[in-house]
This record gives structure tokens, C-alpha cells and sequence, in this order.
């Protein structure tokens, strides 16, 4: 299958850099190393993805730029192809504001930046674990890019947004039973240029649909794709309920989310 570099682009930003909010939350050594970090960082992506990832109180927010947050740092790629040889760390993107602040936070192999998002992928990759501790964490960071990968994917892959457009308006619930819950938005209805899905990393308010793993175990093996969605059903490991056509279509943008989280 064919990767678009622009869905690339934004999954790497949303889903892949955008799970720093849960990492930083879950692990203390992470969430120890955000807490002295105290700034704010634009990507800004010709045709691609503009958006900040804020330091603050041992958090992280990334969102999209709104273009009136101060930042203090901003870097630029002049394509998605570059942007996303950045996050591999095949090439550099381009300083045109903090260039001093960008080589102490971000130039190095051992700054903040590249020690949290290493360590990150490290984590959510791994496919042997020193404790049960550590591989529910890969799970849960997994889950959380995984949803946020289904909003990137189904809004700007030329594929997916055919699923995506057919979704009706509303909330989609995506859990882990008793461990972790994400929230998909849609909104804009069938329109070829509203339409789109809004990933939130908390419950649902008001879910038109739901989806939820029995228990980590479950998640992971269908992550991984060892375990299979209709035999996982069946047993009642995995829940579906609600709208099922929300669902249907959810599941046709899912199937392709794998090729952009490898």
C-alpha cells in the first residue's frame, strides 16, 4: 500500500509526537524531565502540519498553532517529505527563531527532546519487557497513537476520507477497560472540506458509538495484530456497541492507520 508523505506527516506530529502528553503523564522519569523544561516549540510544515508542542508544569500539550501563542522556538520544513526525515532522524529541520534554544533542547542526541521522544519509541516498539509494568506502558502509548493515528489517517489520507466522510457527526469511544480511554470527534458531516475527526486523549461526554478492549492483553495482541477483531468479539474481548455503521466505517480507516504507524 502506498504511503501518502503528507499523512505521514501529520500522523508523526499528532500521533507519534502527540503521545507525548500520555508518556510524560505515565512514566516518572519522563514526566521529571518535562518538568524542567519550560517552552514552546513550533513545527511549522509547508503543506503539512503547523503546529506547537508547549513544556509547562511537567506536561506536554501539542496542538495545532492557532497564530497568536508566543513561541520560543520555531522550525521549518519546506515539505512534508523533510519534516518527516526529521522525526526519523535522517535531516534537520530549519531554526528561524531560538536557533541557541533549539541546539540545547533538541540538537543533540542527549537533549530533552530527543531523550523523550527516543525514549518514547523505544517503549511503544519494544516486543520483549523487563516487567509487566513496562509492557502495559507500551500498550496504553500504543492505544493513544493508534486513535490519534484513525483522526490523521481518516482526514487526510485520499483513501481513509472516503470511510471518514460517512461517519456521522458525533463521538466515537475507544477503550481500554478500566485503563485508559480516547474520544474520536466527528464533525462537518459528508462535506468534502468540513468534514473531519478530532482525536481527544480522555472519555467520552456523550458517545454515539463504542469500542472497548476487555483488558490490556486484548489491546495488545490486536495492536500487534496477533489476535483477530471478529474472534476477539466473539469471545466478548472486545466490546462494540452503539452505532455499528460509525463502527463499520471507524474499522475501514483502522485497517489502514498500520502502514503509517510502523
Amino acid at each position: 500500500m502506498t504511503i501518502d508523505v503528507k499523512t505521514l506527516a501529520y500522523v508523526n506530529f499528532y500521533a507519534a509526537i502527540g503521545t507525548l502528553e500520555k508518556y510524560v503523564e505515565y512514566d516518572e522519569s519522563a514526566k521529571a524531565l518535562a518538568a524542567q523544561q519550560d517552552i514552546v516549540v513550533r513545527f511549522n510544515v509547508k503543506g503539512g502540519p503547523d503546529g506547537v508542542v508547549v513544556f509547562k508544569d511537567g506536561k506536554v500539550k501539542v496542538l495545532p498553532y492557532d497564530g497568536e501563542r508566543k513561541v520560543d522556538i520555531n522550525l521549518y520544513c519546506s515539505s512534508c517529505d523533510q519534516f518527516n526525515k526529521v522525526v526519523a532522524g535522517t535531516a534537520m529541520p530549519i531554526p528561524t527563531k531560538g536557533l541557541f534554544k533549539t541546539l540545547a533542547f533538541m540538537g543533540k542526541p542527549e537533549s530533552p527532546f530527543n531523550v523523550l521522544t527516543g525514549k518514547m519509541a523505544e517503549i511503544m516498539r519494544k516486543k520483549e519487557f523487563a516487567s509487566q509494568e513496562e509492557k502495559d506502558l507500551s500498550t496504553k502509548l500504543a492505544f493513544y497513537a493508534m486513535v490519534a493515528g484513525i483522526a490523521e489517517v481518516g482526514n487526510h489520507d485520499p483513501i481513509a476520507r472516503y470511510a471518514m466522510k460517512r461517519i456521522l457527526d458525533g463521538e466515537i469511544s475507544l477503550g481500554i477497560k478500566d485503563e485508559c480511554y480516547a474520544t474520536l470527534v466527528k464533525s462537518g458531516g459528508s462535506d468534502d472540506k468540513e468534514a473531519r475527526l478530532t482525536c481527544k486523549r480522555r472519555k467520552a461526554d456523550n458517545g454515539r458509538a463504542f469500542m472497548t478492549f476487555a483488558d490490556l492483553e486484548t489491546a495488545k495482541g490486536l495492536i500487534d495484530g496477533v489476535l483477530d477483531s471478529m474472534a476477539c468479539i466473539s469471545s466478548g474481548k472486545l466490546d462494540t456497541r452503539g452505532h455499528m455503521l460509525m463502527l463499520d466505517n471507524l474499522n475501514k480507516i483502522l485497517n489502514i492507520v498500520p502502514k503509517y504507524l510502523a
